[in-house]
C-alpha cells in the first residue's frame, strides 16, 4: 500500500511538472507559406496549370475537394497544397502570409484577397490566384458561388475592384512569368 502511494505522488508530481512546463514553454505556433520544396522551385506556370486542370469542378461551401466542390479559400489552400506549401484554410487567414504587393505590380500566381459581398464590411471573405495581368484584361481563377457555381475564371471587373483588398505573393519571381502573360493572349 505504501509503495503504491509513493508511486501514485511521483506520477502526479511528473504530470505536474510537465502541464507547469507547457505554460512557461507554449508550442510555438505554425508559419504559413513555408514549402518543402523553397518557393524559388515552384513556378507560376505549374500552379496555374494545375489550377487549370480543376476548372468546371462545382462550388461547395466549407469544402476543399475535387471530389466534392471547392469554395473560393479550399481551392486555392489545395492549388497551394498541391506544392507542398502549408497555407491556411481560411480566406481571412491568407492576409497573414506571404508578401505584400500592389496590384499593379501583381504577377500570375500571386493570391487576390477580396472582402466578402456585404458592403458595408471590409473583411476577407473571398480569393482567388492572379491568371493574367497583361493590360487591362485582369483574370484570375477561383472558385464562385455566383452564376458560374464553380472553379472559373473571371475579370476584374467593377464589382471585383470594388471589393479588392490585397495581392500576396508566395511564389519567388521568375523570368518566366512573361511568358505565360503573353501565351493568354
Amino acid at each position: 500500500m505504501r509503495k503504491s502511494l509513493i508511486i501514485l505522488l511521483f506520477v502526479g508530481a511528473l504530470c505536474f511538472n510537465k502541464a507547469y512546463a507547457a505554460k512557461l514553454n507554449p508550442p510555438a505556433k505554425t508559419k504559413f507559406a513555408a514549402t518543402a520544396f523553397g518557393a524559388d522551385s515552384v513556378t507560376s506556370e505549374s500552379i496555374l496549370q494545375f489550377a487549370e486542370s480543376l476548372l468546371g469542378i462545382r462550388y461547395r461551401t466549407a469544402s476543399s475537394s475535387p471530389k466534392h466542390g471547392f469554395d473560393c479559400s479550399g481551392f486555392v489552400s489545395y492549388v497551394f497544397r498541391n506544392f507542398n506549401f502549408i497555407v491556411p484554410r481560411s480566406s481571412c487567414e491568407f492576409a497573414k502570409v506571404g508578401v505584400k504587393i500592389r496590384l499593379e505590380d501583381a504577377l500570375p500566381g500571386d493570391i487576390i484577397l477580396f472582402t466578402g459581398t456585404k458592403k458595408h464590411t471590409r473583411k476577407i471573405g473571398h480569393m482567388g490566384i492572379v491568371w493574367s495581368t497583361v493590360g487591362d484584361d485582369f483574370k484570375f481563377i477561383h472558385s464562385s458561388s455566383g452564376k458560374k457555381h464553380g472553379v472559373t475564371i473571371s475579370s476584374l471587373d467593377a464589382t471585383y475592384k470594388r471589393r479588392f483588398v490585397e495581392v500576396i505573393r508566395l511564389l519567388k519571381p521568375n523570368t518566366s512569368q512573361g511568358a505565360i502573360q503573353q501565351a493568354l493572349l
